[in-house]
């Protein structure tokens, strides 16, 4: 590839560090808010004429943002809770008692009940009106609550 004229080949310089960025980290920050200051002074006619100046400008933006970066992952390691493991009783419970309530009703009313979880309006649902398809699962919710209420 031949040589590109001032100021494209510092762009070309950073853009092949760009790519041997084998992962996102703060140094991969920084070259990209390198490449966007280099893209805006070239787009505001902001290039100046002494090529190490620019140069050191460019730089300057990359070296801020690997350092602004650096500073929100201290800032989050050392403010923010990691989140903890989810305990897995909770979710093996639920599947329990879903399995309970599977066994409990029949297939078309599993299939309401299904329909309902999913989010499907009452008028959308097949071979009944929307009254009837409210009624249906309303009397289904109070038969499923006295069970539980008998366990």
């Amino acid at each position: 590839m031949a040589d590109l004229p001032f100021p494209w080949c510092i762009y070309a310089e950073h853009q092949s560090k760009a790519a041997r960025c084998g992962r996102v980290t703060d140094r991969s920050w920084g070259i990209e808010n390198g490449l966007i200051d280099f893209l805006t002074a070239v787009e505001s006619d902001g290039v100046p004429s002494n090529q190490e100046e620019f140069q050191q400008g460019i730089e300057r933006a990359m070296a801020t943002a690997s350092w602004v970066e650096r500073n929100h992952a201290r800032l989050g390691r050392k403010y923010l809770r990691q989140e903890q493991e989810p305990h897995a009783e909770p979710g093996m419970l639920a599947r329990v008692r879903l399995g309970q309530i599977r066994d409990s009703v029949s297939a078309e009313e599993w299939l309401l009940l299904i329909a309902v979880a999913a989010g499907v309006a009452y008028h959308e649902m097949a071979g009944m009106s929307a009254g009837g398809a409210r009624t249906r699962v309303a009397r289904l919710r109070a038969r499923l609550r006295a069970l539980e209420q008998s366990n």
